[in-house]
């Protein structure tokens, strides 16, 4: 089964080499890397070009958007097996390997989901499951992002393209997001994806500090996640639910006099409730 891993980039480097030499790495060898480039120079040209005698790659170009630049990368897919991999995200050796005899077990499984962990194996963006799930349209919210996301191509052709008004980069209010949007359209065609917390992918937690910064994440991802709950039709009490988990973080650093946090968390309530109204 080949493999094609969709990266889009911009803006980084180092982060890619290290991407590039965890796939140089792994014990799973048929695989395609495509890569989206969004940069103005040629700093992604030059990694290519170092690693193109270990990896197979598509170079491609397109106009920034994470969302435009995958539906720009899926249009050259020639796997059986299709991710997403963040440019700042890393595999261990055996994640390819493991993710194939997942598939090839199992051939009424269509996605599989894993985790995301940090350097340290802590996890990573928001809080996982610790027991294998079949992935639905509630759970989903815990057990799967963009670079954890593993599909058959058939899944992919049924999901259709990202929504460019989703994700970093897309110009509007809703930063973020658009990899739910995608894969609960493969959950809904019915087809059958799992969440196994054994698979985990490695990406930096964004959260270490709380400046000006996080709080703009937090604007823009809630805001996006807000506005996939409203295009999916999520029922009146799972929106308050996950609004009022926010708010009961907020709470609860404020009994820490932990006030920079608080904020962020009524920033992220506050948003996913616009988002979803919008």
């Amino acid at each position: 089964m080949k493999f094609s891993l969709v990266m889009a980039t911009l803006g980084r480097s180092v982060e890619i080499e290290r991407l590039f030499n965890s796939l140089a790495d792994q014990s799973y060898k048929n695989f395609e890397v495509i890569v989206v480039d969004q940069n103005e120079d040629d700093r992604v040209v030059k990694l290519v070009e170092q690693f193109q005698d270990q990896l197979e790659f598509v170079y491609l170009r397109s106009e920034k958007g994470l969302s435009r630049a995958r539906n720009v990368g899926l249009q050259h897919v020639r796997g059986e097996l299709v991710a997403f991999p963040d440019d700042d995200c890393w595999y261990k050796s055996d994640v390819l390997e493991f993710v194939v005899k997942q598939f090839q077990a199992d051939s009424r499984l269509q996605g599989l989901t894993g985790c995301s962990v940090d350097g340290n194996g802590a996890s990573s963006q928001g809080r996982w499951s610790d027991r294998i799930l079949t992935v639905d349209r509630f759970n989903v919210w815990k057990c799967a992002t963009s670079y954890t996301i593993f599909l058959r191509a058939e899944a992919v052709i049924r999901a259709g393209q990202f929504n460019e008004a989703l994700g970093v980069g897309a110009g509007t209010r809703w930063g973020a997001g658009e990899e739910v949007n995608f894969l609960l359209r493969v959950i809904q065609a019915p087809m059958y994806v799992r969440y196994d917390p054994s698979l985990r992918i490695f990406h930096p937690e964004p959260l270490t500090e709380m400046d000006e910064k996080a709080f703009s994440r937090a604007r823009l991802y809630n805001r996006g996640f807000g506005r996939v709950l409203g295009l999916s039709g999520y029922p009146f009490y799972f929106v308050l639910y996950l609004i009022f988990r926010s708010v009961a973080g907020g709470f609860l650093s404020l009994l820490k006099m932990d006030y920079r946090r608080a904020r962020y968390y009524w920033i992220a309530a506050s948003q996913r409730f616009l988002g979803w109204i919008d």
